[in-house]
């Protein structure tokens, strides 16, 4: 019989917890897998909005075939009684970025030194076809798009007009720009692209093919972006020149145009896009692999940010019986 006096002993384990070695193992497996994860969800963000932005120039071709079935012809650029129309004031740029920051007296002076000039653009005459009749029909076209009779209509937000990427606030401004002309020059008549200075372009004057040439791109804010989406100068009108120091993040964007047959040409070209006074500028994108762009045909287009110069120039041209490589 056992001896009561003797107890057994019961041995009691106490709960262990991490080490610190342990610990710091499993913060760095997570942090590891967070940085294997990031990129892919900022990856799958940017896809996102790549789509929404190639949906929006989408919108523009098919109001563009709308208008040009509705009137037999593509809308002017911009409607002017006399040109070469060029933006007298440009937009500053915010320290440290790349691209224009469009305040409140950029705007206001942008304004003021256009006063004069009527300047409607080609997004104007595409609202009805946009489902904004109710802006269309509160415009004055007896004035001038910078006339206090517009201004509740020109301060308008227009978010199909803005790129899902872009990084600037809500403003009156556009990110999506007509051709109006193959190479820097100030937006005038009888030019190479569909909307340019008192344009009426039919889909037949597009000898090079709908499908080959470019309508609409994207643009940055720039040279002119303070005077909003009514208005028919390089804040909705660009040309076919590619953005060359792209990755200089700290200077306004500068362009490369190709060589004319007449080389004083070429010379005051070079000149005017450095001055900077009357250039209008090309496309450009807030996305990292290139610009959207929306065809005659209605197809949208990713161009790659690294195209030739000779491509992106046969493409805004309309007719000029080249075959552009693919892009």
């Amino acid at each position: 019989m056992p001896d009561a006096s003797i107890t057994p002993r019961c041995s009691v384990r106490r709960p262990r917890g991490f080490t610190m070695i342990e610990l710091l193992i499993v913060i760095a497996i997570i942090a590891v897998l967070i940085a294997l994860l990031l990129p892919a969800v900022q990856q799958s963000r940017e896809r996102a909005r790549r789509v929404q932005c190639q949906n929006n120039l989408f919108q523009l071709g098919l109001a563009l075939q709308n208008y040009a079935m509705a009137h037999e012809v593509l809308p002017p650029g911009v409607v002017n009684a006399k040109g070469p129309i060029s933006a007298t004031s440009r937009a500053k740029q915010s320290p440290g970025s790349w691209h224009f920051q469009v305040t409140e007296d950029a705007t206001d002076a942008a304004i003021q030194a256009n006063a004069t000039a009527y300047h409607m653009s080609w997004i104007v005459q595409l609202l009805p076809f946009l489902e904004k009749g109710n802006q269309y029909r509160h415009i004055d076209f007896m004035k001038s798009v910078y006339a206090p009779e517009n201004a509740d209509v020109r301060q308008q937000v227009l978010p199909g007009l803005r790129c899902p990427s872009s990084p600037a606030a809500a403003v009156i401004g556009t990110e999506y720009v007509g051709i109006h002309n193959d190479y820097e020059t100030p937006i005038d008549v009888n030019q190479n692209g569909v909307l340019f200075l008192n344009s009426s372009i039919r889909l037949r004057d597009v000898k090079d093919g709908c499908s080959h040439t470019m309508f609409v791109t994207e643009g940055f804010q720039g040279t002119g972006s303070g005077l909003g989406w009514m208005s028919g100068t390089s804040a909705t009108l660009r040309n076919a020149v590619v953005w060359q120091n792209r990755d200089k993040p700290d200077e306004p964007p500068r362009y490369r145009v190709r060589p004319m047959n007449d080389p004083r040409s070429m010379q005051q070209q070079l000149a005017e896009s450095e001055r900077g006074t009357m250039s209008v500028g090309g496309p450009g994108s807030y996305h990292s692999q290139g610009f959207n762009c929306v065809l005659g045909d209605g197809s949208v287009r990713l161009v790659s940010s690294s195209i030739d110069a000779f491509v992106l120039r046969n493409l805004a041209h309309r007719a000029d019986g080249e075959m552009p490589d693919e892009f």
